[in-house]
């Protein structure tokens, strides 16, 4: 422990106390006589934790508590009140400036301790959870520019609560605002002509466990029309079971109206086939001899003179492609042979200049009076742009598809060595490269292989040390910078000797090297190789590469987030688990020491009373009341902590039974208060039978305790049945009292141990109960609240589930 702790109190013989309590344990301690010097220690030393007397000269605790929290952040420095002040009136004036917690003297140094520890803890996690909530942003920051520059956006159905979350940029997209929250109200928004598709889609990825992928049309908030091309993955419980269906949309409007736009070309080429635009063809089937129009050479570079000669079909079919030519004259002939009057067709057709032209080709067939045919006549229209704009289309969606398939699948895991084994194999398959290599930079100017996929044959880096002697820092800094490498032939490329032969020792040949950025770090290198011959990188391969980069590194940065959360998780449970052991270690060795005291001061009272007259018996008197109090408070320590260390399987419990015991257990109690109990009908549940009846016997001896002077307590315990939208049956118990009631603001605050909103003058207790009530109903995945009001009662609510697994 290096926390150092700031003590201000005007008594030095308690600041000395505390200095060796604090000391003892590994703490810093720096102190103050009063509230002036306190604030000005803080400012100069700014210490992690501050021990606060309420009363002292020059400037009270109260009002140097209220000057601290003008300088320190309200959440992360603790400070605690340590002073003889116990009052309501105290207690409410220390929370209202500020402190953190409060603690009476004479000082229970155990209780202390533990407190301190605790406090300072919570303002460690606070700050962790900061930084970890500050981080997180950023990577969700960076996340959204990817995903808005490819006009996407992440969704997630939580299926047990019928609730849909979007990001933001998918709102921003589609919902002008906002996007439905329930499975429902979205397909609402869905076109009516897709909606029963889409839930029959949503309905068999869940049954199968597979994926989720559809196109279909959605309305915006505003009415606009939007085609949706969305992709999903189930996601399961430790038990198999559905939980969430998350996945990725794009809006497609765009290439969508691109191939309406195409199919609206098309329709115009119908229309100008008619005109002299295209080459019109007369064909003589009794002559075999086919005339052409003037289109003919400007579409295809042939005069009329050199094709419109007798007998020239032959000169037709060839200019056909080779690998077409068949199947046209195929096709052709048997709509000639056959009943058919019309014949269309596509295929390549040499031009004059040796280039081949996408073709488009109709004809109708005319016949004579017996159905014999004499004469064909048709057009030709040019659709060679239409053609490579197609091939374009395919490519932009190929593109498209391929980028949201592989950003998912690495999306899909959040364990480094999957994220960088799925993304090496996918962008091999995709590149279709011999290697592909994820490079990351070593702190000694190594470079370290951290992962490969390589074809059979060629030689395997995973795992190798490489040095670069020609990778300086010139280098590093492009990549900085975002720079991409691409190489198409290390033997004709503009690069130095040194790094050609440190290439060659790896057999590349050619290579695409992209940076892999964390956090805007560089982090590595994501390697394309082609080693069987030289390659040129298209742009789209050098543009998609960059992209998944970018997924890669979004990728590592939540995975690494996740091993952080995953430890600390670890190391909060184990914490956890040591201050149960100590709890119960602790306590039990106060029991024998305790027990001395009561027997010694026993026997001191039968057999000396005489000789210690009557303030010595008072003494006496005092002295067993506390070791009373002390073995209540051990005993309580006890309970809290075998909640979990002796905690019982769960068996079917008749509540109401149960709850007659409890009563009847209460029986001295009630008759001393004059009280009634009344017990209703309760349901039977699967529960820790001796937790419950702990649980019971807490709330309804406190609904008894805790009753207005001159006023019976009376008690009712009485139950409602929950069904939430999953069909999961939970009960509400409830014990409602007629007593002395809180104010609503401190409903959170009486589950904490040790929290008690009256002095111990006024009602005896530990101020154990009700956080021994919250651990038995957090054990048995419940919940536990209070709703009251000072003067007029109290209820407790406590919200279990029926049938909880043992």
């Amino acid at each position: 422990m290096n926390s150092q702790i700031l003590i201000a109190d005007d008594d030095v013989l308690i600041r000395l106390q505390l200095r060796e309590l604090l000391e003892s344990v590994g703490y810093t301690v720096i102190e103050a006589s009063n509230g002036v010097e306190a604030l000005k220690m803080y400012q100069d030393l700014h210490p992690d934790m501050v021990l606060l007397d309420a009363m002292m000269p020059e400037m009270d605790g109260f009002e140097c508590c209220r000057r601290l929290r003008e300088l320190a952040s309200k959440d992360e420095l603790p400070i605690l009140m340590v002073t003889a002040l116990y009052d309501v009136e105290s207690v409410e004036k220390a929370f209202a400036v500020g402190t953190t917690d409060y603690i009476t003297k004479p000082i229970q140094w155990l209780v202390l301790r533990q407190r301190v520890q605790r406090l300072l803890h919570g303002s460690q996690t606070l700050k962790q959870l900061k930084t970890q909530t500050r981080h997180a942003e950023y990577r969700e920051s960076q996340l959204r520019m990817v995903l808005e520059a490819a006009q996407m956006g992440t969704w997630e159905w939580d299926i047990n609560s019928d609730r849909m979350v979007w990001s933001d940029n998918l709102i921003a997209l589609l919902g002008d605002g906002e996007l439905p929250d329930t499975l429902e109200a979205f397909l609402m928004q869905v076109h009516p002509q897709d909606r029963d598709s889409v839930r029959h889609q949503i309905q068999a990825a869940i049954a199968s466990g597979g994926e989720y992928e559809i196109e279909f049309r959605m309305f915006s908030q505003k009415g606009d029309l939007h085609w949706i091309v969305s992709k999903g993955l189930v996601i399961r419980d430790g038990e198999g079971k559905p939980i969430c269906l998350s996945g990725v949309d794009m809006d497609i409007t765009e290439r969508k109206l691109a191939e309406s736009q195409l199919r609206l070309s098309e329709e115009r080429f119908q229309i100008l086939a008619k005109a002299t635009n295209d080459a019109v063809w007369d064909w003589n089937l009794q002559t075999n001899t086919i005339w052409w129009n003037e289109s003919v050479e400007s579409l295809f570079g042939y005069g009329q003179a050199e094709v419109n000669v007798i007998g020239n079909e032959q000169w037709w079919s060839d200019h056909i492609h080779p690998q077409d030519r068949p199947r046209v004259v195929k096709d052709i002939f048997s709509a000639i042979d056959g009943n058919q009057n019309f014949w269309y067709g596509e295929y390549r057709f040499l031009r004059a200049n040796g280039k081949y032209a996408d073709i488009l080709d109709r004809g109708y067939i005319v016949r004579d009076e017996n159905g014999q045919p004499v004469r064909m006549i048709g057009a030709m229209m040019d659709i060679t742009d239409r053609k490579q704009a197609q091939i374009e289309l395919q490519r932009q969606n190929l593109r498209s598809q391929l980028f949201a398939d592989i950003s998912l699948k690495i999306r899909q895991s959040l364990q480094i060595e999957e994220i960088l084994q799925t993304s090496v194999t996918e962008v091999q398959n995709l590149l279709q490269a011999d290697r592909v290599v994820i490079i990351r930079f070593r702190s000694n100017g190594m470079l370290k292989v951290v992962q490969e996929a390589v074809v059979p044959g060629f030689v395997a880096v995973w795992g190798q040390d490489i040095f670069d002697p020609c990778f300086d820092e010139e280098y590093i800094n492009k990549y900085r910078q975002g720079h991409i490498s691409s190489i198409e032939d290390i033997y004709t490329a503009d690069i130095q000797p040194c790094h050609v032969e440190f290439l060659q020792q790896f057999q590349v040949r050619a290579n695409l090297v992209v940076p892999i950025f964390i956090h805007n770090q560089l982090w590595g290198l994501l390697i394309a190789h082609q080693c069987s011959s030289p390659r040129t990188w298209t742009d789209w391969e050098t543009q998609l590469l960059r992209q998944l980069s970018d997924q890669i590194g979004i990728a590592l940065a939540q995975a690494k987030l996740l091993e952080q959360e995953t430890k600390q998780r670890q190391e909060l449970a184990r914490s956890n688990e040591e201050l149960q052991n100590f709890a119960f270690i602790a306590s039990h060795d106060l029991q024998e020491p305790l027990r001395k005291i009561k027997a010694f001061g026993d026997r001191l009272r039968i057999n000396s009373q005489e000789a210690l007259g009557e303030q010595g018996l008072d003494y006496l008197e005092r002295m067993r009341n506390a070791t009373e109090r002390m073995q209540a408070l051990i005993d309580d320590l006890l309970s809290l902590s075998r909640v979990t260390t002796r905690a019982q399987p769960f068996i079917e419990v008749n509540l109401t039974q149960l709850t007659q015991e409890v009563v009847s257990d209460l029986e001295v109690l009630i008759q001393q208060t004059n009280g009634t109990v009344e017990i209703d009908q309760l349901p039977n549940l699967n529960a820790d039978p001796s937790q419950i009846r702990q649980l019971l016997q807490n709330l309804i001896s406190n609904a008894l305790k805790f009753h207005r002077p001159e006023v019976p307590p009376y008690v009712k315990i009485y139950y409602h049945q929950l069904t939430t939208g999953e069909g999961i049956e939970e009960y509400q118990i409830i014990i409602e009292d007629n007593g002395i009631g809180f104010d609503q603001k401190y409903v959170d605050r009486i589950f904490n141990i040790f929290q008690r909103l009256h002095g111990r003058h006024e009602y005896e207790g530990t101020g154990i109960g009700l956080a021994i009530c919250r651990k038995i109903v957090e054990r048995h995945q419940g919940t536990i609240t209070a709703e009251s009001q000072p003067g007029k009662g109290s209820k407790f609510i406590v919200t279990l589930p029926r049938n909880l697994p043992n």
